[in-house]
C-alpha cells in the first residue's frame, strides 16, 4: 500500500516558490507505484488524483488489502527562514519494527546526494495504527533550499521514486 500524502483541500507543507506538498508526493507515490508493478509487486494506492482522504479511511484501506507493508510518502517543512534545513528521513511507529524504514532510508541515501536526517521512531496515525509494517518517508523538505529545488525537478522525483521502490522490494525479498 503507497499512501500519498494529503491531497484536495489539504495541500500539506508549501514551500519555495510555492511547492505544494500534495503535488510533489502523488507524482513520487505513482512512480514508486508504477516501479514495484514493473518488479511484479501488486500495488495499491490510497488515492491517485487530488481528493481530500482524511488518515483512518487510509489505515482501513491497507488493513482490507491485507497489505504486507504501508509506505506513506511527505515532504517535509520547516519556517521559510530556515532554508539551510534539509534532508531525507523516514519514520517507523514505537514498538514495531524499523526494518521497513530503515530499507528505504538506506536506498533513498545510496541512490541520491541528499542529507541524512536518520530513521526514527514517531506517533504518525497512518503507522501506529496499521498492522503491517508500516513507514512514513519525508522526501525532503519544502522550505529546504536544496532539497526545494530537488523536488521541483521531475527527474529528481523519479530517482527518489525509483530509490523508495528499491527499499520496498529489498525489504519485501528480506535484504
Amino acid at each position: 500500500m503507497i499512501d500519498p500524502g494529503h491531497g484536495g483541500s489539504d495541500a500539506g507543507a508549501i514551500g519555495i516558490g510555492g511547492i505544494r506538498e500534495k503535488d510533489i508526493v502523488i507524482d513520487i507515490s505513482q512512480q514508486v507505484a508504477q516501479f514495484l508493478q514493473q518488479q511484479g509487486v501488486q500495488v495499491i494506492l490510497t488515492r491517485t488524483s487530488d481528493i481530500d482522504l482524511e488518515l483512518a479511511p487510509r489505515v482501513s484501506m491497507a488493513e482490507r488489502a491485507r497489505a504486507n507493508a504501508f509506505v506513506s510518502i511527505h515532504a517535509n517543512a520547516i519556517s521559510m527562514a530556515r532554508p539551510d534545513v534539509n534532508g531525507v528521513e523516514t519514520y517507523y511507529a514505537p514498538g514495531k519494527s524499523s526494518r521497513l524504514a530503515a530499507a528505504i532510508q538506506n536506498s533513498i541515501l545510496s541512490s541520491l546526494n541528499v542529507r541524512d536526517r536518520g530513521v526514527r521512531a514517531a506517533r504518525f496515525y497512518v503507522i501506529r495504527n496499521t498492522s503491517m509494517d508500516a513507514a512514513l518517508v519525508e522526501t525532503g523538505f519544502v522550505t529546504g533550499a536544496e532539497d526545494a529545488a530537488n523536488l521541483s525537478n521531475p527527474a529528481w522525483r523519479t530517482q527518489m521514486a525509483q530509490a523508495i521502490a528499491r527499499g520496498i522490494l529489498n525489504f519485501l525479498q528480506g535484504r
